[in-house]
């Protein structure tokens, strides 16, 4: 029997979802307070949609229960997104680290060809709509919109996504509709996005990008580490090997003590190795010691770690004292930061924290609270590592929430 369903939420989540139920032969109806659909879409990925990641797996996710997570990709999972993908004619290509994009390489060719399912299977998207108040009734849903709108369904799915990136349509909106339904809110936290450094030298690194190995130390043990590029900016740091323990650095600060960032910049030479090479530089002793460095590091490098290390970056290599050179080379190899306050939602890309996944079913999404609602995606509390698994998450949550109004 045909079902009327509300997706509350035009994005990855919602969209997918809205492709899925109307597959079923069912009447839908997107609301999206937006504009336009698909906004996060556009902007994720640099502009060209990070859609998976071929090394999906569920240890790349974190949350009070993450074995949700298994659940969830035992149904709908990576090679199930792919072919759907391809179905509506959006092959994938893998670049580094296993990171799956449209082969157009432009995110707005994935929100397009959404909006064509979406016309080609009569879903209905009606933007410029924020819901207000979903009341359960019987065994239908009565949907209030801000403009007083009140509209009836036979379930709900509640795709709104989290508060995460405000400028691209993140906001409370969701958590308030779920606590509506008597649903338990775990206090959102920004998950991903730039770390602040207040050390002033370490901003004249604005610009520089390096490969290198990130750890966090948080009461005398490493909670998270990464390898990749790090870029530094103006503020602090960024790049993909910083993101990916930035959820780490801002848990952490919210709790007693301070974490502190270990960097590597050598992770390809053992402590030996590196004093080795620096000796091999060393060879003219009437040379500066940051001259003698610009060799192996990008300027100005050379002279804030050497300032780091306490060495004079004008010093000749031949006074250079035995204990300064095994300070500059543990410098290399543990140079230690210390974040500071948190940046907020504005730059997150995603948020950590709200719905509990235990009031969830994990093959439908359905709540096991409110029969007949659904939640999907962000909402949900479980975000992933930077790389594109916090979109598979919401493909999947999305498909099986649509699949299930069949």
């Amino acid at each position: 029997m045909m079902k009327r369903v509300a997706i509350i939420g035009g994005g990855a989540s919602g969209l997918m979802a809205a492709c899925f139920a109307a597959g079923g032969g069912n009447s839908v109806v997107i609301f999206e307070k937006q504009k336009k659909i698909g906004r996060k879409i556009l902007v994720s990925g640099n502009g060209r949609c990070n859609i998976s990641n071929r090394n999906l797996s569920p240890d790349k996710f974190h949350g009070k229960n993450t074995r949700f997570v298994h659940n969830v990709f035992g149904k709908f999972g990576l090679e199930q997104t792919i072919d759907y993908f391809s179905s509506i004619g959006l092959p994938l290509i893998e670049e580094k680290n296993g990171r799956l994009f449209p082969a157009s390489l432009q995110s707005t060719t994935v929100v397009r060809l959404f909006e064509y399912e979406l016309a080609r299977n009569n879903v209905e998207v009606r933007t410029h709509r924020k819901i207000e108040r979903v009341v359960r009734s019987g065994n239908s849903f009565k949907l209030v919109t801000a403009g007083h709108e009140e509209e009836v369904f036979d379930s709900v799915i509640l795709a709104a996504g989290s508060c995460a990136c405000p400028p691209a349509g993140g906001s409370r909106d969701g958590y308030d509709l779920a606590a509506q339904m008597k649903h338990t809110i775990h206090e959102p936290f920004p998950a991903i996005l730039p770390i602040t450094i207040p050390l002033k030298i370490v901003h004249r690194l604005q610009g520089i990008k390096w490969d290198c190995a990130l750890s966090v130390v948080h009461g005398g043990r490493v909670i998270a580490s990464s390898e990749g590029e790090l870029l530094f900016t103006a503020y602090g740091i960024s790049g993909p090997a910083s993101l990916d323990i930035s959820r780490a650095v801002n848990e952490a600060s919210t709790g007693s003590g301070d974490p502190s960032i270990q960097i590597d910049l050598y992770p390809g030479y053992r402590h030996h190795e590196l004093e080795t090479l620096l000796e091999s530089l060393w060879s003219d002793s009437s040379k500066p010691v940051s001259f003698s460095l610009i060799g192996i590091m990008k300027t100005p490098m050379p002279e804030v770690v050497l300032r780091i290390a306490g060495v004079d970056p004008d010093r000749k290599v031949g006074d250079l004292r035995r204990e300064e050179k095994k300070k500059l080379v543990d410098t290399l190899k543990n140079f230690v930061l210390v974040p500071g306050k948190p940046r907020g939602f504005n730059e997150a890309v995603v948020a950590a924290g709200g719905v509990d996944v235990d009031e969830v079913n994990p093959s439908t999404m359905e709540s096991r609270i409110v029969p007949g609602l659904f939640i999907t995606g962000e909402l949900l509390d479980i975000d992933g590592d930077s790389g594109g698994y916090n979109l598979q998450f919401a493909w999947s949550t999305g498909a099986l929430a649509g699949m299930a109004q069949r």
